[in-house]
This record gives structure tokens, sequence and C-alpha cells, in this order.
């Protein structure tokens, strides 16, 4: 099954008061999670993927709900109709899925609870795992975690390195998930190339979005462009616009999938390739470029004629939020371009803090 939240963007910009306290209920009901993917029907956008639904679904008002299951698709127009006839029986149904991992965990018998979507995480020896891929290709660790977890494993896709994984993980199992990450702030080139990724693999992005309310109240109080003023500032844009959207992916999944490398900064000099991210619940995260160079990244690319974002022929190694992102220099840092006006030691978003 899946869920997707189409909310209304006004005239003026700002997200509809409906759609927001709509949300809002979501959240206090823990529901949030249950959404797979938030659209908007932006009434200054005619192209928008939200009013491209209302006309497909002859629904004028907003927000509302489409519900696929098993080939059948049903438009559900109120909160309260989408509780009664999916949420409550989806949150039930998650209430059984835990305590048949608890249960799992502690060498209970499940008994007849239901089979459950989400696998039980094995234990792993993450030291002797990484001892046997360190030397192995990252189609080899892909193909492991696939078997391990999918479909409870996702790709966090965005910059070079990521279309160069995500190109390994299609050819390995079309079906494998990949989302991404829209801040609200990304650049344009950014966008153009979710496009064109969808165009050559025929897949399905999963998009996640900051709360909009959270949002709002973080820009009324800082400014828009609070990140300038202090590391702090930064931190918390960084931590509404990215970190809790990934917080709320990651907290259905066993394990993530990330294009993380070694040579990229002097944060991730000792990076592994099999983590345990304590930061995201314990979770299991693999890292299958850590000891590739930015050729190897490049070479891979040009070799299997793999799309990636045009900002890299303008001189932007590291791609993030517009704002937070400049051209690099021939002489500096690939990562030299994101948060320049902060210390190197210190530039990481929140997504990915030391695991243990």
């Amino acid at each position: 099954m899946k869920i997707t939240f189409v909310k209304k963007i006004k005239e003026d910009g700002e997200e509809c008061k409906k759609c927001r306290e709509v949300t809002e209920r979501l959240k206090a009901g823990n529901e949030l999670t249950l959404i797979d993917k938030i659209v908007y029907a932006d009434m200054r956008d005619a192209d928008s993927v939200g009013l491209k639904l209302a006309k497909e679904h002859n629904i004028d008002i907003a927000p509302f709900f489409i519900v696929e299951s098993e080939g059948n698709v049903t438009v559900y127009k109120t909160y309260m109709e989408l509780k009664k006839k999916i949420l409550k029986k989806a949150l039930e149904k998650a209430d059984i899925e835990i305590e048949e991992r608890r249960k799992a965990n502690a060498g209970i018998d499940s008994g007849d609870l239901t089979q459950s979507k989400t696998k039980t995480k094995p234990a792993f020896d993450i030291e002797q795992l990484n001892e046997e891929f360190e030397r192995k290709m990252p189609q080899e660790l892909l193909e492991w975690g696939l078997k391990e977890f999918h479909p409870c494993i996702a790709f966090a896709w965005s910059g070079a390195e990521d279309v160069a994984i995500l190109d390994m993980l299609v050819k390995i199992n079309p079906k494998a998930r990949i989302f991404t990450l829209d801040t609200g702030r990304l650049n344009p080139e950014t966008y153009d190339l979710i496009d064109r990724v969808r165009e050559r693999y025929g897949i399905d992005i999963e998009v996640m979005f900051p709360d909009a309310a959270e949002v709002e109240e973080m820009v009324r109080e800082h400014g828009v462009n609070l990140f300038y003023q202090s590391v702090e500032n930064r931190q918390l844009c960084c931590n509404l616009r990215k970190v809790q959207p990934l917080k709320r992916m990651l907290s259905s999944l066993d394990a993530w999938i990330t294009g993380l490398r070694r040579g990229q900064a002097v944060t991730r000099t000792v990076l592994k390739k099999i983590e345990i991210d304590e930061s995201f619940g314990g979770i299991i995260k693999l890292n299958p470029l850590a000891d590739w160079s930015h050729k190897d990244v490049w070479d891979y690319i040009h070799k299997n004629n793999v799309p990636y974002n045009e900002l890299h022929d303008k001189g932007y190694p590291s791609i993030g939020c517009a704002p937070c992102t400049r051209f690099v220099k021939p002489d500096e840092d690939i990562r030299a371009g994101r948060w320049w006006w902060e210390s190197p030691e210190g530039k990481e978003c929140g997504l990915h803090v030391k695991s243990k």
C-alpha cells in the first residue's frame, strides 16, 4: 500500500491552513510515518504534481489523499475518512509488527501474529563484515544489503557518488527503494536531475519534504537566510529541512545506503563500509564507495553514461542547498564550496554524524 498526501500551495506561496492542520493531526496521531509521499498542488504552477493529480482524479479541494493498494487507487477527500478506512488499521498492523519483532528478538514464539513487512534485524559481526567487504566491489556490498534487508533498506540519493550507486543499485534490483530529501532550497539543476533519473531508469523516487509549519516558524523567528548568521542557526536549518525528514524515512527501515567516501572531508576519513548508525535508531548503514576516490566515481559515471547534476560541470564538486553551496576554485578542496564560511572540521549537516 502507498499513500500520497496532496497539499495545496496558495497564490501567495503559503501552504493552505487546512493542509497545516491536517499535517499536525497526522503528527499528533503518530500517523505521518504512514504517508509515503507528499506532493503539492501549487496554484502558481499549472504543471505541479498535485494539480495534475487533482485533475486526474477530478478533485477540486485540498488536502486529499491517494491510496494505491494491489493495483487499486482510492481517493480520500478528508483526514477523518482516511483515518477510519486506512490509518487506524495501518497503525494496528504496525503495532503487531513491533510486538512481533520484540518477541523475535527476545526468542519468544510469535504464534499466529500477522507476518511483519519489516524484517527482524539479525545480529551482525560488523567488524568481521568490514574486513570481508573492504576488499570487495561496491556492487557486492549492495547485493548483500538487498539480500539481507529488502524492502526495509533504502538508498539516500543526492550527489555525484549517489548517481553511481543508483546506477549499480537499479541494475541489481530495479525495485530497490531510492529516496531523496527536498529541502525546498535546492538548485534548479538538482530538480532537473531528479526528473532525468526517473525517466532514464523508469523508477519511483521517494521524495521527503520538511514539515512546512516548522520551517515557517523558523523563518519567522530567524529570517530566510538564517544559516549565514551562526553555526547554530545553520544547524537548525539543516535539522528541520534535512535531518527530521530523514528520521521519518529511516524510522521505517532496518538499513540505509549512502554515497559517503573517506576522501570527501576530514570528518569522514575513518568511514567504514558497514556501520551501526546510532544517530538513527541503531540501524545498519552501508557506505559502498567508502574506499573510492573522486576519480573512481567519475570514471564509473562516464563509462556507464550515468546522468549527473549539470552543476558539476560548472565547478560544483559537492552540491547541497543553493544558498549554502558555491563553485570551487581549482586549488581548493572538493568540499570547500559547502558552508564555506565555516571551519572544515564542523562541516556536516547532521545526516552523517560519526557512528559508533
